[in-house]
């Protein structure tokens, strides 16, 4: 049963989002139809709009292109191709390291350039995805909509570098204006999420005040205590609209965001002095600004908003669920080997994720022993459920369809859908594996599957209750992996 919280916000800061109707790349012309709004149904490699192809159909085009690729491997269009699949299936390490050597080559065209770019900014190699939007950029100059979708891929890339003022100075042609840049120009080039540490240990400890249905703990914004609640399925931290109006936080940029069963809720992003998460405090936060006290699950202790993937990557960030807090420390190599040291034989795995666009973290898992699937890791879908599916991945792992009925609680766009469980015979993230487990249907909806913007089959939602039947959760932003303790 749903009991509240299902964020699952699809479209952060406006970005690539809503053209999913058109398969043409942007003109000069589209422009001012679709000011901060665009989605990745231009990029070469996503899948058309509409897509009805299963998991099973793109396995089957996969091994044909492999030895397509395997017969000439010198050969750059069967590499794309194959590289293009291995991406669209979750593959992105491989379909990285693939794509790699052809743009290491100064001729590399365009589209290689751009499935290499995309590949490195999901894998976290921020640098070398900067260099390739830089040449396409150069190469695209006076192409109108692609040279357009060249800065919104460097957009992000800089935006997971938190380079505020480099966002600010992308040359965006006239009338195009995205919420991520009219954000940016708001900080009047202030560096964001200036850490301010009171010791020389960079290390602090917040009790959660609750761990169910979701984490709740602490924070102060602008010296105001404020009860925030968990949700990597979030981007910036959220501040209820009512906190948000009397705290003097005013909105920058606007934007939609799609939510859980496809819902849409408007949102504000702004900016605050302060804020203060145990003894660390951070100067210059962006914020969101979206109703959130009706995710209040104890009405002595309502909620003011939401502690999302942003703030968490400003760390080396630890769910400790086991002693119930949250442990926060700088982001050093040395703080990371510090952590695997402390783990060692109560270390469960260590798991790799691709980051997409603002905040959105994939990894790869099985279900009904099925492998290779990708997982959206969504930490703030409070949920008894360990994971919730759209209908094509149920089919292609042969679990019946369940009836449904509407939602007890509501999701990040406002309002209920229709949901109904079913049972798991195992479902796995990497190598850690639960056995006989419920599942939730409903809060996907079919074109979550393919998602046009995406590119890439999204196969299921891992929730909180699969999460927090671990000892700790760790999320290493530099190594882009996560560990898990032992229960």
């Amino acid at each position: 049963m749903m009991k509240a919280l299902g964020l699952l916000l699809v479209v952060s800061l406006g970005g690539w989002s809503r053209l999913a109707a058109q398969t043409r790349p942007v003109t000069e012309a589209d422009l001012p139809k679709v000011v901060g709004d665009y989605k990745i149904a231009v990029h070469p490699a996503a899948a058309e709009p509409g897509d009805t192809r299963t998991r099973a159909d793109l396995l089957r085009e996969m091994a044909d292109a492999e030895r397509a690729h395997r017969r000439k491997p010198t050969d750059a269009t069967a590499t794309i191709g194959y590289a293009k699949l291995l991406l669209q299936a979750g593959e992105f390490w491989t379909a990285r390291d693939l794509v790699g050597p052809l743009t290491a080559n100064p001729a590399a065209s365009d589209e290689t350039m751009d499935l290499g770019a995309r590949l490195k900014h999901l894998t976290g190699h921020y640098g070398g995805a900067l260099a390739l939007y830089d040449r396409l950029i150069a190469a695209r100059e006076g192409k109108g909509g692609p040279l357009v979708m060249a800065m919104v891929g460097k957009m992000f890339v800089q935006y997971q570098r938190d380079d505020f003022a480099g966002m600010a100075s992308l040359p965006f042609p006239a009338g195009v204006e995205l919420p991520n840049v009219k954000l940016a120009k708001a900080f009047g080039g202030k560096q964001p999420y200036r850490p301010e540490w009171p010791n020389g240990a960079k290390v602090t400890e917040v009790p959660f005040s609750a761990l169910d249905p979701l984490p709740q703990f602490p924070i102060e914004v602008n010296d105001v205590p404020l009860r925030m609640i968990y949700d990597t399925g979030g981007d910036l931290l959220i501040l209820d609209d009512e906190v948000a109006k009397a705290l003097g936080v005013t909105s920058a940029a606007s934007a939609m965001g799609t939510f859980g069963g496809g819902l849409q809720s408007a949102i504000g992003f702004g900016k605050v002095d302060r804020v203060k998460i145990g003894e660390v405090t951070l100067h210059d936060v962006p914020v969101m600004i979206l109703a959130s006290k009706r995710f209040t699950f104890d009405k002595r202790f309502p909620v003011a908003g939401i502690f999302g993937t942003a703030l968490t990557r400003q760390f080396l960030s630890t769910l400790d669920y086991k002693n119930q807090k949250l442990v926060l420390r700088e982001r050093t190599a040395e703080n990371a080997a510090q952590v695997r040291r402390e783990l060692a034989s109560q270390l469960a795995a260590e798991i790799p994720f691709a980051l997409y666009a603002t905040h959105a973290m994939y990894a790869k898992g099985s279900l009904n022993g099925k492998d290779g699937l990708t997982y959206f890791i969504d930490s703030g879908l409070a949920s008894d459920a360990l994971f919730t599916a759209p209908i094509q991945t149920l089919q292609y792992t042969g679990i019946p369809v369940p009836e449904t009925k509407m939602s007890e609680g509501v999701g990040g766009g406002g309002g209920k859908y229709a949901e109904g469980p079913f049972p798991i015979e195992s479902l796995s993230l990497g190598p850690l594996r639960q056995a006989g487990v419920r599942g939730s249907y409903g809060s996907r909806p079919p074109d979550s599957y393919w998602g046009g913007n995406r590119g890439f089959i999204e196969d299921g939602l891992i929730s909180h209750s699969f999460l927090k039947r671990y000892g700790s959760w760790t999320l290493d932003f530099d190594s882009m992996t996560y560990l898990f303790a032992k229960p």
